[in-house]
């Protein structure tokens, strides 16, 4: 029977409740979908752009890409590997803000 009251008094309370469940995935789309406009309106323009057509890669650029590559790869293969040592510092260095006697524990503070 108390099940019963909670359960019916829950459902009302429900009822009253102007407080709707998030949809995250929906709040996203509506932003992006804003944050477009807004560019789109920024550069005047009432549509996106069409894709333009994909392009074959000049042989000059791949071929520059290419031996980059080959070359980062050749620089990786000799470079010694990483002394786990030459992270931590060697030497500390300190350096007073304050001269002894000033500061808040100073004399006469």
């Amino acid at each position: 029977m108390e099940l019963a009251v909670l359960l019916a008094l829950l459902g009302a309370a429900r009822a009253f409740s102007t407080c709707r469940s998030l949809d995250l995935e929906a709040a996203r789309r509506k932003r992006i979908e804003a944050v477009r406009g807004q560019i789109l309106s920024k550069l005047r323009l009432p549509e996106p752009p069409a894709e333009p057509p994909p392009r074959p890669l000049p042989e000059e650029v791949r071929a520059l890409y290419n031996s980059t590559r080959e070359l980062l790869r050749q620089r990786a293969r000799l470079r010694p590997p990483d002394d786990p040592e030459e992270y931590y510092a060697k030497e500390l260095h300190r350096f007073p803000m304050e001269l002894p006697g000033e500061g808040e524990w100073g004399a006469g503070g």
